[in-house]
């Protein structure tokens, strides 16, 4: 995830027992029944042969939309459940699986008309009622809204949303206690606490309670959301609001002296150079709400329901339309499931001018290029890195769209052009030298690679991955043995259960003739990552080395079905055939 996380998200984890996804969003479509017969509409229910006949393209319509929602294409189910709906406008199930189909995709506006339908046919419709609630509360009907909200199921990700809902909907209905007191269900819960933190600071700031607002802010800036973008940025307008404008500075300035690449603190701290106030994240109950959303979404996505926090973001931006943080957030989503085309539109949508603006015109480029429109991702880069000629990010994601198509030498290039923007280099700068050194070592300039490797270890002395990659070149050239041995019993050590950094260490316990050392941190490699065709290669020759001859050709031939590269091909089929040479100097 980008720069977009709520108060602490990245912290939480949904830890409870019991749920599954099946229960998102109360009671949706696919858990509505209680039985199997009841998961299907009314015409497949007919054993003895009585149903009533429905055209035969009804059913065909059923069974394509639930193949198009199985495959993630929400348009497309949608579409196939409204046909059948035209000749069955009353069945339960149909009805319940459209209204899933509407929410993936979007649709609000087909989702609410879908809801009272239905509520007739499911008296456990929670989803409905969710949808329902969302509306009243973007017609400020806050008595409408709770109503509503009251009905939905008290499972699955509801026991995050619904207490998050109806605290902002009682202070709509000016019940400012009621508010905070429905905050307190999370409390049953493992993880929430930066989260209540955050949501009771935001209610007391909308509630215009100063004293209180100035203890809870305090204590959620103190606590496990501390680090959030998200909180400092409501603070920091709230100080700007109350008169504090040198406390909003000094914030801000500490918050980018810990996270100097933060886009949404550098934009305010402009707007504060400017003189202009800072604008509030939540003005009143509606904005709470979307904000509730949003945070909800933030933490389902990192449980990867990707789907379910599309449909809060969606909920979200119906209560504020002008919310790029959600946008971004909901293109994330899209990302995830691999709809690089809906993803581009969304983040062509955000301003450019925004905190996000950059951050989207990137991202815009990288889905471009997951498109295949190669030429067309290397343009936007570029143009992004001339508009932006102190900042690294674009020549950094140019050079990854380099590294992917496996163009080193271009990979090489681009990040070299942003190593030489830094004025200075530190710790965290070891995986630019880390990401050029591989494309230096793929393109055969050995040297080059080297220094960078090497560089980027004395930036991060014990980073794994870089211990990993250097010591294991040095080991496939026969180079500095001993000294890469130390290397990569502190790289197993800190990744014990890395197979690729296990078999580096193995495969140097090979090449020093110490052939039991090896077998048993192969054996072990291939345990961790059985479907590697190296790995298994590596095996096999260490099994042949200790004369398990067997077994050697075995893996052998396993590295073969293993899809192993082109080059790896002719050389594995030969020791198929002829074994090792005596010389394991010869053998790599």
């Amino acid at each position: 995830m980008t720069e977009m996380a709520g108060a602490g998200v990245s912290k939480f984890k949904l830890v409870w027992g019991g749920f599954i996804l099946a229960a998102a969003l109360g009671a949706c479509a696919a858990n509505s029944a209680s039985s199997e017969r009841h998961a299907l509409p009314d015409s497949f229910q007919d054993a003895g042969g009585t149903a009533e006949m429905f055209p035969s393209s009804y059913l065909g319509e059923y069974l394509a939309g639930r193949e198009a929602l199985r495959e993630q294409d929400a348009s497309a189910a949608l579409e196939y459940f409204e046909d059948a709906l035209r000749v069955r406008s009353d069945d339960g199930v149909l009805l319940n699986i459209a209204l899933q189909a509407a929410l993936s995709k979007g649709d609000l506006k087909r989702a609410i008309s879908l809801a009272p339908k239905v509520i007739e046919q499911d008296e456990d419709g929670s989803t409905a009622y969710l949808v329902l609630a969302i509306n009243a509360l973007h017609q400020k009907d806050y008595d409408g809204a709770r109503s509503n909200l009251e009905k939905t199921a008290e499972n699955g990700f509801n026991v995050l949303l619904k207490p998050l809902l109806m605290s902002w909907i009682k202070l709509g209905q000016g019940n400012v206690d009621g508010a905070f007191a429905e905050l307190n269900a999370l409390d049953k819960y493992n993880g929430f606490e930066a989260l209540k933190q955050y949501q009771s600071a935001l209610l007391s700031d909308v509630s215009g309670d100063r004293k209180l607002a100035d203890q809870n802010y305090q204590a959620a800036l103190s606590g496990p959301s501390g680090r959030a973008v998200r909180l400092v940025q409501a603070y920091g307008s709230y100080l700007d609001r109350t008169g504090r404008r040198n406390d909003v500075k000094k914030l801000f300035d500490d918050y980018i002296e810990r996270f100097p690449l933060s886009p949404t603190i550098r934009l305010e701290l402009a707007e504060l150079d400017a003189g202009r106030p800072l604008t509030p994240i939540a003005k009143d109950p509606i904005e709470g709400a979307a904000e509730a959303l949003y945070s909800a979404a933030s933490i389902i996505g990192q449980e990867r329901a990707v789907g379910v926090a599309a449909t809060y973001i969606y909920f979200a931006l119906q209560l504020k339309p002008d919310f790029p943080m959600a946008r971004m957030l909901l293109a994330e989503t899209a990302e995830d499931r691999d709809k690089w085309q809906e993803a581009f539109d969304l983040y062509s949508q955000i301003n450019p001018n925004s905190a996000y603006g950059k951050n989207a015109q990137i991202r815009t480029a990288w889905v471009a290029y997951r498109l295949g429109r190669t030429e067309e991702a290397k343009e936007r880069l570029e143009a992004v890195a001339n508009s932006y000629p102190e900042d690294i990010e674009a020549l950094v994601v140019l050079a990854d769209v380099g590294r992917d198509s496996k163009n080193w030498d271009e990979a090489a290039r681009n990040y070299g052009r942003a190593i030489e923007r830094l004025p200075e280099f530190h710790e965290r700068h070891w995986s630019l030298f880390y990401a050029r050194g591989i494309a230096y070592e793929q393109s055969k300039k050995w040297p080059l690679a080297e220094a960078d490797l090497l560089k980027s270890l004395e930036l991060q002395p014990d980073h794994p991955q870089v211990l990993n990659y250097l010591a294991y070149s040095w080991v496939d050239r026969n180079e500095n043995l001993e000294k890469a041995k130390d290397m990569l019993i502190k790289a197993v050590s800190l990744r014990p259960r890395d197979g690729f950094i296990v078999d580096s260490l193995g495969w140097l316990y090979y090449r020093l003739g110490e052939y039991d050392d090896a077998v048993a941190q192969l054996e072990k490699a291939v345990s961790l990552e059985a479907a590697d065709p190296t790995i298994t290669d590596h095996l096999a020759d260490a099994y042949w080395r200790v004369g398990r001859r067997e077994e050697a050709r075995y893996q052998w031939q396993r590295a073969l079905w293993l899809d192993p590269s082109e080059e790896q091909i002719p050389v594995i089929r030969e020791k198929l055939k002829s074994g090792l040479k005596d010389d394991i100097k010869a053998q790599k």
